[in-house]
C-alpha cells in the first residue's frame, strides 16, 4: 500500500516527516540537528589506513570518525577479480572519491563506496557503469521494453541508469530531461573534486522532507507542512522536480499541532510499544535487542468460531500477523536479523501460504527484506538492510539503560519545546518549563540550541526548572506570574 499523504513538522531541534496511507502511519523520519543523515553524500576523502588483514581501508571524510571502505566497494566498476587486494586500489594518503552507503552507527564509521549512484525521481545515474536496469516492480513487459529503449538512447551521457518504479508511464522527454540533469550533477561533482582538498563534501543529499518526496512522490495526494520555510522549500522542489504535486501542497493552519490533528502522535507512541493488536483478536509482541529483533505472534482473543479448528484459527492469525509484522518492521525501521515466531500450523500448505503472505507484504519495502524461511525450530528468519537507526534507537533510551522502550530525555525535551511554542503564543512575559531533572539536563545540554531557537521564535525567555515530582515523560508550562 503506497503512501497518500506526507506530513512535515518542523520543530525546535528536529524535523519529523510522516508518511500516511488512509490515515495510517507507514513510515516516520526523524532528523535531529547535529545528527543528520549523511547517506548518499559524496566526499573527497583521505585514506588514513589500509588494513590488509580485513581487506578494507579507513577513510577520513571529515565527520570526526573514519569511514569504512571494503574491498568490494573499492573495486572499479567492471573489475570483479577474486585474487585482488585492497592495496591494489587505495594506499595511505590517497585522495579518493567516495559516497556514503550507510550512516555511522554507535562505534562504527560510515560505510563507503567508490561506486557513486546519483538518485533522481525516476532514475538513478551510475557514472561509468554502462547498461540499463529496470525496477522489478515494473512488471509489464511492454513498459519495461519502452523504458529500456528510451534510456539506452541516452548512452552518450557516459554512464548507466537504474529505472525506478516511479518511471512507469513517464514520457521519454521527461526521462531525458532528468537524465541530463543527473549527468550535470555528476559533472559538477567532478569539477568540485578537481578544486577540493580532502576531506571535503562534494555533494550533499536534500533534507528529509525533500528526500521523501523524491522517493515516494508518485501517488502522493496531500503534502502538509507546519513551517513557512519548509513549505517554501517543498514548493520550490516540486516546481522543479515534481510539478504534478504542486497542487497537493498546503500549509497547516489549525491551532492543533499537525501531528496531533492527524493522529500521528498517538501512532508514534503505539510504534514504540512492544504489543501490537491484530484485527482478529491476536497480537504481536516485538522485542528489539542489539543482536536481533524477535516478533512473537499470539492468538490472544482470536476465536475459531462455530465449526472452526485451532489449525484454522492459527492460520488466520498468522496471515494477519504477516501483514502487520511487515508494516511494523518498516514503520519502526527494524533492520538486521529478524525472527518471527508464528503460531504453529501443521498443514504444509498453510505454512507455505504464511511465508508467501509475508514475502508479499514486504515486497514494497524499499530496503528489500529477505524472507529466508522456516528454521528447524519452526521460526521464520528474515533480514533487512540497515538504513539509519531504528525509530526506537532515535526516540528511546539506549538498550542498556532501560528495561523496556522508554523515551529519552532528549525526545521529551524536544516535545516540551514544541508544546512551549504552541501554548506560549501570545504570552507577555517569560515562560517556565517544569520537568524531571533528566529532561532539564537535556534542555541545558543536547537540546540547548533547540531551546534557544524556541525562545527566538517566541520572542520570550524559557526558564527550565527541574522538579523531582515529574515523571520521566512529564512536563508542564507555567506563565512567569504563576511559576
Amino acid at each position: 500500500m503506497t503512501a497518500d499523504s506526507v506530513l512535515i513538522s518542523r520543530g525546535p531541534g528536529e524535523t519529523r516527516v510522516a508518511l500516511l496511507s488512509a490515515g495510517r502511519l507507514k513510515e516516520l523520519l526523524v532528523a535531529r540537528e547535529g545528527a543528520l543523515s549523511v547517506a548518499g553524500n559524496v566526499y573527497l576523502g583521505r585514506v588514513e589506513a589500509v588494513k590488509k588483514g580485513i581487506e578494507a581501508a579507513f577513510v577520513d571524510i571529515g565527520l570526526g570518525r573514519s569511514g569504512f571502505l571494503a574491498l568490494a566497494e573499492a573495486r572499479p566498476v567492471g573489475s570483479e577479480s577474486s585474487g585482488d587486494h585492497i592495496g591494489d586500489y587505495v594506499n595511505e594518503g590517497d585522495a579518493v572519491l567516495v559516497q556514503v552507503l550507510r550512516d555511522p552507527a554507535e562505534d562504527k564509521g560510515a560505510k563507503l563506496t567508490t561506486r557513486v549512484n546519483l538518485a533522481g525521481v525516476n532514475l538513478v545515474f551510475r557514472p561509468g557503469h554502462p547498461g540499463v536496469s529496470v525496477s522489478r516492480r515494473i512488471e509489464d513487459e511492454g513498459e519495461r521494453d519502452r523504458l529500456t529503449a528510451a534510456i539506452e538512447a541516452l548512452a552518450p551521457l557516459g554512464g548507466g541508469f537504474i529505472v525506478r518504479t516511479a518511471a512507469s508511464g513517464v514520457a521519454e522527454d521527461a526521462l531525458g530531461t532528468e537524465a541530463r540533469a543527473l549527468n550535470r550533477r555528476w559533472k559538477d561533482i567532478c569539477l568540485r573534486r578537481a578544486n577540493a582538498k580532502a576531506p571535503s563534501a562534494l555533494s550533499v543529499e536534500p533534507g528529509p522532507a525533500l528526500r521523501v518526496l523524491r522517493d515516494h512522490g508518485p501517488g502522493i495526494e496531500r503534502i502538509v507542512a507546519d513551517d513557512p520555510e519548509t513549505l517554501n522549500e517543498v514548493r520550490e522542489y516540486c516546481h522543479a522536480e515534481l510539478p504534478a504535486l504542486s497542487a497537493a501542497i498546503q500549509a497547516h493552519q489549525d491551532k492543533q499541532a499537525l501531528f496531533e490533528a492527524f493522529g500521528v502522535e498517538e501512532q508514534i507512541d503505539e510504534a514504540l510499544s512492544p504489543a501490537v493488536a491484530l484485527p482478529g483478536g491476536g497480537s504481536l509482541i516485538i522485542s528489539q535487542t542489539p543482536a536481533l529483533c524477535a516478533i512473537d505472534v499470539n492468538t490472544g482473543g482470536a476465536d475459531a468460531g462455530a465449526g472452526g479448528s485451532k489449525e484454522q484459527t492459527a492460520f488466520e492469525v498468522d496471515l494477519e500477523a504477516a501483514a502487520e509484522a511487515a508494516r511494523q518492521i518498516r514503520l519502526r525501521n527494524i533492520s538486521g536479523l529478524i525472527v518471527v515466531d508464528f503460531v504453529p500450523v501443521r498443514d504444509p500448505v498453510h505454512k507455505a501460504e504464511v511465508l508467501g503472505a509475508l514475502r508479499a507484504a514486504v515486497a514494497n519495502d524499499s530496503l528489500s527484506p529477505q524472507v529466508i524461511g522456516y528454521t528447524a525450530m519452526g521460526l521464520v528468519e528474515m533480514t533487512r538492510r540497515r538504513h539509519g537507526p531504528s525509530l526506537q534507537e532515535i526516540l528511546c533510551l539506549p538498550f542498556e539503560d532501560r528495561a523496556g522502550p522508554s523515551k529519552s530525555p532528549l525526545t521529551v525535551a524536544l516535545a516540551a519545546l514544541r508544546g512551549v511554542l504552541r501554548e506560549g503564543q501570545g504570552a507577555s512575559g517569560p515562560l517556565t518549563l517544569r520537568a524531571s531533572p533528566a529532561v532539564i539536563r537535556a534542555l541545558r545540554g543536547p537540546a540547548k540550541a533547540a531551546r534557544k531557537e524556541a525562545e527566538q521564535r517566541l520572542g520570550l525567555a524559557i526558564e527550565a526548572v527541574a522538579d523531582q515530582t515529574f515523571a520521566a515523560e512529564g512536563w508542564e508550562i507555567v506563565p512567569a506570574k504563576d511559576a
